[in-house]
């Protein structure tokens, strides 16, 4: 008996103590890494937080509009406009078009302003370099291509100003 006590000493289990703890905080400090690292993912990159941006004129705002919603089309957003819906967060509006309320803040000015966006799917376009077969052939060609959208921007600033711009997207 005493001589399988001498292999367990009061040291040696300190010392497992001890790597267990730097472990823990390594994995700890690793987690956190993967958390921001997906954050700054899903904020910039992919753009899910943009609400409000911030502009010099409303001009740029109203570009600005065209420029996000565009960036929505392509990554799959108005999808659903293909079936008569509109995505969660736009309100439908006569015609298979959507409207997107985005706001925005000017340079140098207090408060936020509003652009809203309206997102019309207006019909389907043969891509270049595809194959047409008789007169009336309008097959969609997969991934979504060839679909046209009619896309306005009206940014409402400070002093009743107002800016439009109106833009045909090809997807």
């Amino acid at each position: 008996m005493a001589s399988s006590r001498g292999k367990h000493y009061f040291g040696k289990h300190k010392m497992k103590r001890g790597v267990a703890l730097i472990s823990v905080l390594t994995t700890a400090i690793i987690v956190a890494l993967i958390i921001g690292g997906l954050y700054i993912l899903l904020t910039r990159v992919f753009e899910t937080s943009r609400m409000s941006g911030v502009y010099a004129t409303t001009r740029d705002a109203a570009r600005g509009g065209i420029s996000y919603t565009v960036s929505q089309i392509t990554g799959g957003s108005f999808d659903s406009l293909l079936t008569g819906d509109c995505p969660d967060g736009t309100a439908s509006r006569p015609g298979n078009c959507c409207d997107l309320r985005l706001t925005y803040r000017l340079v140098g000015v207090t408060g936020e302003y509003t652009n809203t966006v309206t997102v019309c799917l207006t019909g389907y376009a043969p891509q270049p370099g595809f194959e047409i077969e008789g007169v009336a052939y309008t097959r969609p060609s997969p991934g979504g291509k060839g679909y046209v959208y009619t896309i306005v921007s009206e940014a409402l600033g400070p002093q009743g100003s107002r800016s439009r711009v109106e833009a045909v997207y090809v997807r």
